[in-house]
């Protein structure tokens, strides 16, 4: 590939950066004065951008053994806190669409009355009317059809735009909406049904214009909604609306084409409240938007960070609805609500987030080897130990040379994992690197962290991505250093920052995905040397500090083409990158960094955990402990009267018969008798092995009687014989 771009190369960069910096407008732009619905995805005009649909359709992504869990309906279930008394105000280009049909409606059911997971919910019908009659509202809920009234019809871009009047006309170029009284303080379900209705399948006819055409809002839409809208009023005759209140699980929309580039934003909250604002800009055709803590799962259970791909030997439904995946890969469901506005705090009270962040704090990190010792032989690995306060994915990297921690150093070793609850964590550990080969003897450096407030947010299918979206932003950074003002994360871009690794990668089942390790996802020829479906220029972002989402010179995540994209079969030359796989990407708030050093000795080598020497009425007892004894035959003991073990003579006759092993250790007592009152003794052992020269450890000092250190504790010292 040429180093200096050619014409095309440069119109197409000079494309490129026009469209980020309209989205970078987009995303600056505040929300309207009112209303939270499309309006708040869509709030002007963008040239060349356009709008998604919301679903209500019967069909379903996932579904499917590979993913147990990821059975997503193509439907939108909406969430809003409401307070009993205030009005809920709601209107819909569904309804009243065509003559004589009313199955485009608006229903809300009361707190608790819609079950199931995320995703998977079960939309209970309408019960009876309430007593006395209201029009529109039943015992379990509301329907705005029912209501009647020629209520809640959102018939123009300017109409949606607007937003709902009010009961004394103050804002008569707004619709009039259907309008129901909560009956209680909670989260409220609600749906919105296309001219189709609630059970239907039925792909729209649209323009996905940011201004639709005429026919947007009518039969047309079908399985869709064009424009929608859901507000909040304490004051039904006044403008003012309540903000932030309305959320959902999963986005689940359509642009009805290829070559339709969405833009739009949300603001995504983790379960410890770290609020993130999120600024789509992709060009999807039928697709769902959602976040959650781990994105995809390794076949291992554990995350996977990188991206999942659809099996090419399946239809071609099958994997644009990646309902099964290469590897043993698998989806994760959606976990994090998405707010169409900076989250309201009585809002987040109701869902139990707290109003401000709260990240993990680690302590006590330690290890100890197979045999019990806090040194490890080689190849024989232990458990690390350490204490969070908080769930989390948990990082252990063993450095080889102490400065480089990146995790996927081959002679370094990562240890990953989900920390399920707070409390102490145990992590055990083989002995070997990350190409499966003993840590050699040594000492090393060892740093373990937790990622707190980690958000994940996947594009499914989403086939192309010029502008290189989304942004992210950490809004409510935590004050870690006490100075009042919150503190970003230290990752290129700061509280922009995010990570992605769109290379190939092998599961833990040890199945390759993509073409190589590290290499490209799908293969490539002559003209695509990086592979089919112009993947990001750059396939993985730094792996400690990652990028700089915010950034609109990066290109790092732009990927796939300016127009169609999709065609039958995975990795398709003609394929956008984003086409029949998942692609990660995520970002966390780090916990503080625990360090410890890790001492690896000798396959020949006792480990000690205690070496000792005191006086007692029958001489000078010595005692030793050991963690590990390897090729370990038996022991001596040598005394001597200077701290020059060259002067030292054995004292025992027999060695001592060695007890323990590769797994465990023993402890060894042994008087020496012949100790005179007087004397300061030194002791040494000797290690006596089956192979190789022996080793001594010490020395251990027994003073006199009558002095005030009447014995002392010396750590392992190693010596080899001759």
């Amino acid at each position: 590939m040429s180093v200096r771009p050619g014409l095309a190369t440069t119109r197409r960069l000079a494309a490129l950066l026009l469209a980020i910096a309209l989205l970078l407008v987009a995303f600056a732009r505040p929300m309207p004065a009112a209303s939270e619905g499309s309006v708040s995805l869509f709030p002007t005009d963008v040239p060349n951008r356009f709008r998604a649909n919301l679903e209500w359709r019967n069909s379903v992504y996932g579904f499917s053994a590979d993913s147990p869990e990821f059975n997503l309906r193509r439907r939108t279930v909406l969430k809003l806190y409401a307070k009993a008394g205030e009005q809920i105000l709601l209107g819909s280009s569904g309804v009243r669409v065509g003559a004589g049909t009313d199955a485009g409606d608006i229903r809300v059911f009361v707190p608790g009355r819609v079950q199931g997971p995320i995703g998977q919910e079960v939309i209970p019908a309408l019960g009876a009317p309430v007593v006395p009659a209201q029009p529109g509202v039943f015992e379990n809920g509301f329907s705005c059809v029912a209501q009647g009234g020629g209520r809640g019809r959102i018939g123009s871009r300017a109409v949606e735009l607007a937003g709902p009047n009010t009961e004394n006309n103050l804002n008569p170029a707004g619709y009039r909406p259907c309008i129901y009284t909560a009956p209680s303080d909670g989260i409220y379900d609600i749906a919105f049904f296309g001219p189709d209705g609630d059970e239907t399948d039925n792909n729209p006819v649209i323009t996905g214009g940011l201004t639709p055409s005429r026919a947007d809002f009518g039969q047309n839409q079908r399985s869709t909604v064009t424009a929608w809208d859901v507000s909040v009023r304490t004051d039904p005759n006044a403008l003012a609306v309540e903000r932030g209140r309305l959320f959902l699980y999963y986005f689940a929309g359509i642009t009805g084409a290829n070559g339709r580039n969405v833009i739009g934003t949300g603001f995504v909250v983790t379960t410890f409240g770290f609020q993130y604002r999120i600024s789509y800009g992709a060009d999807p055709f039928g697709f769902i938007l959602y976040a959650n803590q781990y994105g995809f799962q390794n076949s291992d259970g554990t995350p996977l960070y990188h991206n999942v791909m659809a099996d090419p030997t399946t239809s071609t439904q099958n994997q644009n609805q990646l309902q099964d995946l290469q590897g043993g890969a698998r989806l994760l469901p959606p976990q994090y609500p998405i707010f169409f506005d900076r989250p309201n705090e009585l809002a987040l009270d109701a869902i139990g987030i707290p109003r401000t962040p709260v990240g993990p704090v680690l302590s006590g990190l330690t290890f100890n080897s197979a045999g019990g010792s806090t040194v490890a032989p080689v190849g024989v690995g232990g458990t690390f130990r350490f204490q969070t306060t908080q769930p989390g994915v948990y990082k252990i990297v063993i450095s080889r040379d102490g400065t480089d921690f990146d995790p996927s150093t081959p002679q370094n070793r990562l240890l990953r994992g989900i920390a399920a609850t707070g409390g102490v964590i145990d992590v055990p550990w083989d002995g070997n690197d990350n190409t499966g080969q003993p840590f050699p003897e040594g000492r090393f450096l060892v740093r373990a962290a937790v990622q707190g407030g980690e958000a994940h947010f996947p594009f499914l299918d989403v086939e192309n991505n010029l502008p290189g979206s989304p942004i992210i932003e950490l809004i409510n950074p935590p004050d870690i250093d006490g100075d009042t003002v919150g503190d970003c994360p230290p990752w290129n871009g700061g509280c922009f920052g995010a990570f992605y690794d769109d290379a190939g990668y092998r599961t833990a089942r040890g199945t390759l995905v993509g073409t190589a390790e590290g290499g490209a996802l799908c293969p490539g020829d002559a003209a695509n040397p990086r592979g089919f479906g112009n993947p990001p220029l750059i396939l993985a972002s730094d792996v400690n500090f990652g990028y700089d989402t915010n950034d609109p010179n990066t290109q790092q995540r732009s990927f796939g083409f300016a127009t169609g994209g999709n065609p039958a079969v995975i990795c398709d030359q003609a394929g956008g990158f984003g086409d029949k796989k998942g692609l990660d990407l995520w970002t966390f708030y780090p916990s503080n960094l625990l360090e410890i050093q890790l001492q690896i000795v000798g396959p020949t080598a006792v480990t000690l955990t205690s070496f000792s020497a005191a006086r007692t009425g029958a001489g000078v007892a010595v005692r030793w402990t050991t963690g590990v004894e390897l090729d370990t035959q038996g022991f001596h003991l040598l005394r001597g009267t200077s701290p020059d073990q060259a002067r030292a003579a054995r004292i025992t006759a027999a060695p001592v018969a060695a007890r323990g092993g590769a797994a465990t250790g023993a402890s060894y007592s042994w008087t020496d008798a012949t100790a005179e009152v007087g004397p300061v003794y030194y002791y040494w052992l000797e290690e006596l092995t089956a192979s190789g020269p022996a080793q001594f450890y010490g020395p251990a000092i027994a003073r006199p009687a009558t002095s005030a250190l009447r014995y002392q504790v010396w750590l392992p010292l190693l010596r080899s014989g001759n």
